[in-house]
């Protein structure tokens, strides 16, 4: 009877160590977190709001990981005049010089047509699971859900560096 006792507490502890064991989607968020604090990215789970769908009544409240590169390079007049923006990938009535999928939370109406381009030219090449970008003076922010490897988090920090040169 000792035995059995022994053998089930043995278990529960060989049970309790593997609970803490990290996944390997754990393992490599970890890997692709610390890649992205080389490449400059500052990685926040943030609790954001979209915009509503079409057809809904209200916006969903959602937490998503947030890559966020700061703006440290913007003269003080340049804040201040700063046309923020954010648009998420939804469809809705608010998509005016977006391509179909991609709606305006923010900021709809207020960027010239070359940033609109440089914008649409991003949305274009951004993975599936990126759900938001937004703009302000203080950062550059990519919400998205993590799913690829370094190379593709390599590629991101790429497509959005013409969009961080233009300051838009």
């Amino acid at each position: 009877m000792q035995w059995v006792i022994i053998t089930l507490v043995m278990l529960s502890l060989l049970g309790s160590l593997m609970w803490i064991k990290p996944t390997p989607r754990q393992k490599m968020q970890a890997a692709m977190r610390l890649h992205a604090k080389q490449l400059g990215f500052l990685v926040q789970i943030a609790r954001i709001e979209t915009t509503r769908a079409k057809g809904e009544m209200e916006a969903e409240k959602i937490s998503v990981p947030a890559y966020r590169i700061l703006r440290t390079d913007l003269p003080p007049d340049l804040r201040d005049v700063w046309a923020s923006w954010q648009i998420f990938r939804v469809e809705n009535v608010a998509d005016a010089g977006l391509p179909a999928g991609w709606s305006w939370k923010k900021g709809e109406g207020t960027l010239s047509l070359p940033a609109l381009t440089l914008i649409r030219e991003l949305i274009e090449q951004v993975p599936a699971d990126v759900i938001a970008l937004e703009s302000s003076p203080v950062h550059f922010t990519v919400y998205w859900r993590e799913r690829g490897d370094l190379a593709t988090l390599d590629r991101l920090r790429a497509l959005i560096q013409p969009i961080l040169d233009a300051r838009i």
